[in-house]
Parts: C-alpha cells; structure tokens; sequence
C-alpha cells in the first residue's frame, strides 16, 4: 500500500489514554484464528436502529456485522488497513483500489468495480453529512473489474479515513437499486440479518454468512443484539447470565469484579461544545468565551467517570498534525466569564440543551453552571433516533457531542463544521475570515507546510472561542468471563466491540 508523502504526513493521529479502572483487553488485536465459527453472542445493546441506511447511525453497533468498507481502521484506532480493497496507492490528483476477489453479497450479488462505483455516486448523491466528505470527488472510473479510480478535483488528505467510515460502507447495489437497503440491511460482512427470528424493540439476530472470504476470522456462528434501554438493567442481565456482555456505566465496574465479571473501557469520542449559532444567540466572541470558561467539564468528568476521563485543550492530540503544543486552555473561572457577558452587554440568552439518556448528567451540570453568569438553559432528553436527527438542525442553538462527520483531521473537521454549507453548520454561518485562508491555503500546501497552516486553524478556533469544552468519552463493556474468552475494541470508535475480534469460551 503506498500513498503520497504530503498526504501520510497529514493522515489524522490521535495519542489514546485508556483509564486504569478497568482491564484492557485485546484492544490492540492478537485474536486466534478458528477453525469454524460457532456459539452464540448475546449482546446488551442500549439503542436499536429506526431504519438500517448505515449513514444514519451513530456507530457500527449493528452496521459492523452486516457491512464492510474499502479500508478499514485497525484497533489501535489511528492506522488505516486494507478491507474490500486490498491495496492502493493515492495522490494530490487521484486514487486507484485494487479490489478483494471472491466477494459477495448476502443477496448473492458479485463485489466488483461497479458496486464501488454504484456506492460513492449514492453517497454523492445523498444529501447527508457523508456527502459532504466526497466533495473533493470528481469522478469514479472503473478500470476493470477489480480494480478503480477516484478522481480529485482538489487534494484530500483524509479520503482513505472517509473511505473506513460507517457513511462508506459498501452496499449491494441490487439492493441499492430497488430502495430495499433502508428496510433490510444487505452487504458483504461475515453476518447475515435473521429477519425472521429477530423482533423488533427486543432483539436482532445476525448468522454467520457461510460464503464470507475469511472464515477463520470469525468467532460466533450467531449474534444476537438485545435491546435494554437501562445500563443497570443491561449489567443486571450479565450477572443472570441473560447475555453475555453489555455496554454499561461507571456505576457498575466497581460491582463488577466483586460478581466476578470483567469490564474494558475506552475512550470513544472527543466531544465539545458544538456552538452552532454563531450568527445571533452566540455572535459574540466574548460570550463564547464566557461560555467556555463556565463551561463545567471537571464536573461532567466526576460526575460520569470518577474524573478519569482526559479534559485536553484541542480537538487533536501531539501526533496530530493540526496540534498546538502551547495553546491556552479555558480554565473553569466563573467571575471572569461573568465579566466577558458585562462587557458584552449582558446580552438574555436562553435555549434548549439537547441530551442523550445517558448523558442528562452533563446537561444539568451545564445548566447550573451557566446560570451562574445569566445563561438560562433548559434540558431536553432525547431518544438516540430523535437526537442524531435534531442535533444537526436549527432546532438547538447549541449541543455538546461529537459528530462523526467531522473525524478525521483538521481537513474533515472545517468542511463539516465551520465551511458555510457544512453539514455540521445547521444555522449556515459564513466561517471566519482568516480561518478560511488557513484552509484555502492548505489546498495547495506541501507537506512541509500544511502542519503549519492546521495549527493556525487550531489557534484560530481556540482564540475566537469557536469550539472549546473537550471530554474524552469512554465506553464501557461488562463481559462474562465464563462465557467469553476474548473482546476486541477499536480506539476512537463508537461502538460495541469489534464482531471479529470476538472469541468465545467453549
């Protein structure tokens, strides 16, 4: 696999802390290959799908069993490996795959050049956030069957990290064709969905797919995904041995150990205050900076992982080109964010704060703060579908979370949330000046330069408040150690565990 020197030298890295409260566990691979899958995997999830178009969901929960992509993230979460293609090369002007021979669908249909080709022209087409991260495509030609190329209009340094996303997943273009792929998920993973056996708002069955290219990656013959809205309940169906293992919250891990269960955690997501109407309610950059200084991440932190969890100062880590090694942090300081809103005038600011179920937590901690220097929030919880819906609409002028739009680096992270018609930009605001410069420039830079450029993008943010509030999110697994012998996470993702990393005891 060969890419261009300016393109590997501006690949997004991140440096992952994993707290030391719970084991670790094959997070970084090491997983024996079988002979044949067998037994049965029963997962607690906290969330089912509303619909199976990959592009809607928050994370490869159920996506990861039934789709594949071109690339794919390794678990170490910074280190792009083949996939559906096995190699390629890449540069400023253009990008050629070569394709995994022997590939199907689950409804039969050949993996080749034309589906690649039948799926980036959907995706361009969508109309959602995973549309955007294509805009630097002009075209995909199909060389022969197993092999493609994707023309730039301009340089896109994160392309091969677009290309692992849940939003580029490869569809059958069968089921592409005939609408079908939204009501019944349809793609080349090892799992096959169990319409028949699975029931809607308890559970869904995944078998193994007996033509898969690469048996002896696979543990489980089944995956079944149990629908528990409640981490204690979710902890409490572990212990009963009613499943296997289930995403939980810090509240369980220290019963854990003592019912002799073992827990990994994982940082998942970077979230921020994603400060959406900067064009009225957060025009001013001093009330921005009021609200980042008022802003009560050490709080949220204790609050939800006993204050584990990293607070940095910036969207990326040191080995991220983009970082800033001296960027001032917004220290918590309540008397001097309530001087910035006297110097703005004391403008009356009040609005909605959309949270998750498991994240009320944080909105309420928010809420207390920000009072302190005349914000008023009201705390609105939401249902995973209705809040991944709402979130990236007019409907909240702010929210605190991690749109999966936007990883990737500094490259991804602008287009998504500060370029004007970003999907990350619900209100449209035209993005500051000389962050746009930055950006433009960074079109045209040399490897040398375009670190340069992305750190002032990263200073520029930081100076006009226009993201700020960082928390590491982690994800919690509580798992049967009578039951299973081995769980795989990948760093940096949103999701479960990795399906293929799963090893069970027999």
């Amino acid at each position: 696999m060969l890419t261009d020197g300016s393109f590997k030298d501006c690949l997004f890295r991140r440096s992952v802390k994993l707290a030391a409260a719970c084991a670790i566990v094959s997070v970084c691979g090491g997983v024996p290959a079988l002979a044949d899958p067998s037994g049965t995997y029963r997962f607690g999830a906290a969330y089912e799908p509303t619909s199976w178009n990959p592009r809607t969901q928050p994370n490869r929960l159920y996506a990861g069993l039934v789709y594949e992509g071109l690339v794919s993230m390794s678990p170490d979460g910074t280190t792009l490996q083949p996939g559906l293609a096995e190699a390629w090369t890449i540069s400023s002007t253009e990008a050629t795959f070569r394709l995994r021979k022997g590939v199907t669908f689950h409804d039969g249909t050949p993996f080749n050049a034309d589906a690649v080709i039948a799926n980036i022209k959907a995706v361009q087409t969508s109309g959602g956030q995973w549309q955007d991260t294509l805009s630097a495509v002009s075209d995909v030609v199909k060389v022969d069957d197993h092999n493609i190329r994707i023309l730039l209009k301009n340089p896109n340094p994160t392309l091969l990290y677009t290309l692992s996303g849940v939003g580029l997943v490869m569809i059958s273009p069968k089921a592409l064709a005939d609408g079908s792929w939204e009501r019944l998920p349809d793609g080349t993973g090892a799992y096959k969905y169990n319409q028949s056996a699975s029931v809607r708002g308890s559970k869904h069955v995944f078998d193994y797919f007996k033509p898969y290219y690469a048996p002896a990656d696979i543990g489980p013959a089944k995956v079944e995904l149990i629908y528990i809205p409640e981490a204690a309940t979710r902890y409490n169906s572990v212990v009963s041995g009613q499943i296997d293992a289930g995403v939980v919250e810090m509240p369980q891990v220290a019963q854990a150990k003592a019912d002799g269960l073992k827990t990994v955690m994982w940082p998942v997501l970077r979230y921020h205050l994603n400060i959406n109407d900067r064009s009225k309610l957060f025009s001013d950059a001093r009330v921005r900076k009021a609200l980042c200084m008022a802003f009560p991440r050490a709080q949220m932190n204790q609050a939800r992982y006993d204050g584990l969890a990293d607070m940095p100062n910036q969207m990326y880590d040191k080995a991220d080109p983009a970082h800033v090694a001296d960027l001032p942090d917004y220290k918590y300081d309540v008397e001097g964010a309530k001087a910035l809103m006297v110097q703005a005038g004391n403008p009356a600011i009040s609005f909605q704060w959309p949270a998750l179920p498991q994240s009320k937590v944080f909105g309420e901690l928010a809420k207390e703060s920000l009072a302190k220097i005349g914000i008023n929030v009201e705390v609105v919880v939401l249902q995973a579908a209705e809040y991944f819906r709402a979130v990236t609409t007019t409907r909240y002028p702010l929210n605190f979370n991690n749109p999966v739009g936007e990883n990737g680096g500094m490259f991804n992270y602008y287009l998504f949330r500060f370029a004007q018609d970003g999907p990350g930009n619900p209100f449209k605001v035209a993005p500051d000046a000389q962050l746009q410069a930055a950006f433009d420039k960074s079109l045209t830079a040399t490897s040398a330069d375009a670190p340069k450029l992305y750190q002032e993008m990263t200073r520029i943010i930081s100076d006009q408040a226009l993201d700020c509030g960082y928390l590491d999110i982690n994800h919690i697994i509580v798992y049967d150690p009578k039951k299973v012998e081995t769980l795989a996470v990948t760093k940096w993702e949103p999701s479960t565990s990795r399906y293929y990393g799963i090893r069970l005891v027999h």
